[in-house]
């Protein structure tokens, strides 16, 4: 979070009054959910039954733009005696390759360079064409992002219809701090939060920080985007529904009272890791909100319909349901909640992200009381926000401090039992910083992954390898196909954490997908600034973006003949794969 966090937030304390006077009903807050009318049938999907039919029916619909794009980016490339025509007969909207790009956590760190990716790779930016790179983004069928990656390139590239980094941009307004607001008013900015979040209490819906942070994070989006529903994004005749763009997937995690690790009475999920593959790894798309292997479910529910009272796999009341707490700042507020993380590193010196081991201080909690705030620590802005959630909605410091859901899954499964409430978190908190995991399941048979990763795992918060292996490992725990990477130690010392890389190259489909590792490293700029950075300047902006670009696309080809001494163009290294993937 940025420096003007602190100011802005003394201002909540004097608008925690009027707040509660002013909380209103459905029809006075358009961020407040409704109760309507049940749709027929509303069960929750075993994930043994595959991919939902509303998905299968949308990868149809984009499998026949993917078609499209995938014809002009062979061409674009110009692989010397590959035979485009020959290779494009075989396939049709079924058959053609599938291929995902994955935006880790870092913050805005990765938000702002994962805008670079998509931009290296768009066939409408003439620089990326000329580069031969041109062309992958419209071949995606799939886009993940946990934390600063879902919360920004995810967020910004869904809620924009797709468009182009320099639409987004001029659309977004990166100046502007996203802890402030817009318009630069910061007592304008704190009121219409907790105004949003006290309406939607007073109903009797939960309320936490993701309500509150999640704010923070759509000022960047289109306007009016804090009260739009995230399922609004598949709508008849959206961009996505027509298949224009890929479809967009956000990470979570969860902790469970009585089962998560705790330092300090603070949860946090545990890492994979230690934990095997136990931990719930939930994804939300337009579509659904569930998880596929592993951890305490596998099922889905229609994200249109999260807060409705379900138990044991079936609405509670079939006459009343909840409609519009799927807010899209929710989402981002809850995939950016590592509120927990920062504490226990702000508290008592242990950071719990993929770069660091935790010490034994770590233990199993069966209390729910109070967090204690180490003296010192009250004037925390992260410590403020919580703070003031929690008095304005009269709970305790820990009830706020999680994305707090009704749970969809109560009485689902034994290991879900008569839990009430998901209490969601930060998926990178399992120690897996990108959201890989919903494009190695097998049901969406993913044949190809780009994968950008800012994790700041390393020295000078630059990247090391340490949350891809963590990936190959939980995929190997719970028998997922996905290529071997190596040591972190062998990342580093073969410069694969400075430049892309491609693993899997040799591998049959039986060993998973083809991969493309691209690591935030300063190639024409120094890219690893704080995750908290709250806004860009135009120079700052341009010097990010175009690292990127020069990540992705090996230096504009500059470095070919010297890191490749084949000869192989690197621009002709995706299109290859991708015919191998189709044959």
């Amino acid at each position: 979070m940025g420096t003007h966090t602190t100011s802005a937030l003394l201002v909540i304390v004097l608008l925690a009054q009027a707040c509660r006077g002013q909380q209103g009903g459905p029809d006075s807050d358009p961020y407040v959910p409704a109760y309507t009318e049940c749709p027929e049938n509303l069960i929750v999907r075993n994930a043994s039954e595959g991919l939902s039919p509303q998905e299968e029916s949308w990868r149809s619909t984009r499998g026949k733009q993917v078609m499209t794009g995938l014809h002009d980016y062979l061409n674009v490339a110009n692989i010397s005696g590959f035979d485009v025509q020959g290779f494009m007969v075989k396939l049709n909207e079924s058959t053609v390759p599938i291929v995902g790009m994955s935006i880790s956590g870092g913050g805005t760190q990765s938000g702002i360079g994962g805008l670079g990716i998509w931009q290296a790779y768009d066939a409408r930016y003439p620089a990326a064409v000329a580069a031969g790179t041109g062309g992958l983004t419209q071949i995606l069928s799939y886009i993940t992002g946990l934390s600063g990656g879902g919360a920004v390139t995810v967020s910004l590239i869904a809620a924009n219809n797709f468009a182009t980094f320099e639409d987004i941009r001029s659309a977004a307004n990166f100046s502007a701090p996203y802890d402030v607001g817009p318009t630069g008013n910061e007592t304008e900015f704190f009121n219409n939060i907790f105004e949003n979040a006290g309406a939607k209490a007073e109903l009797g819906f939960p309320v936490s920080v993701a309500d509150t942070f999640g704010q923070f994070w759509a000022t960047w989006l289109p306007e009016n985007s804090t009260v739009t529903n995230y399922s609004d994004l598949a709508s008849k005749d959206t961009a996505l529904a027509v298949g224009a763009g890929p479809m967009p997937i956000i990470t979570l995690a969860e902790v469970v009272p009585g089962q998560s690790p705790e330092i300090g009475k603070i949860l946090y999920p545990g890492r994979n890791d230690t934990n095997g593959f136990t931990l719930t790894s939930y994804e939300i798309t337009p579509f659904e909100l569930g998880s596929w292997l592993g951890g305490r479910v596998q099922g889905f529910v229609p994200t249109q319909w999260l807060g409705t009272s379900m138990g044991n796999g079936t609405a509670q009341n079939s006459r009343q349901c909840v409609a519009g707490f799927d807010k899209f700042s929710l989402v981002q507020g809850s995939t950016t909640n590592a509120f927990c993380a920062w504490f226990i590193d702000d508290f008592y010196g242990l950071p719990i992200f993929a770069k660091t081991a935790l010490s034994t201080r770590q233990q199993r909690s069966s209390e729910t009381d109070d967090i204690p705030i180490p003296q010192g620590q009250e004037q925390s802005p992260l410590v403020q926000i919580v703070n003031e959630t929690a008095s304005n909605f009269k709970q305790t410091f820990n009830q706020s401090l999680w994305a707090t859901y009704p749970n969809p899954f109560q009485g689902y499964s034994d290991a879900m039992g008569n839990a009430s409430q998901l209490l969601l978190v930060d998926g990178s908190l399992t120690g897996e910083n990108n959201p890989i995991r919903p494009l190695i399941i097998p049901d969406r048979q993913v044949d190809f992954i780009i994968v950008y990763e800012a994790s700041s795992e390393g020295t000078y918060a630059w990247v090391n390898g340490t949350s891809l292996q963590n990936t190959a490992r939980s995929a190997s725990q719970g028998g997922i196909p996905f290529p071997k990477i190596p040591k972190v130690e062998t990342m580093i010392t073969r410069n694969f954490t400075s430049q892309p890389t491609f693993f899997g190259c040799n591998a049959t489909t039986e060993d998973g997908p083809l991969v493309l590792y691209l690591p935030n490293s300063p190639w024409t700029s120094f890219s690893n600034f704080s995750y908290q950075k709250s806004s860009f300047t135009d120079q700052q902006l341009d010097a990010t973006i175009d690292n990127a670009f020069q990540l992705a696309t090996y230096g504009n080809g500059s470095f070919d003949a010297e890191r490749r001494p084949t000869g192989t163009v690197y621009s002709m290294f995706p299109p290859t794969l991708l015919g191998r993937a189709g044959k």
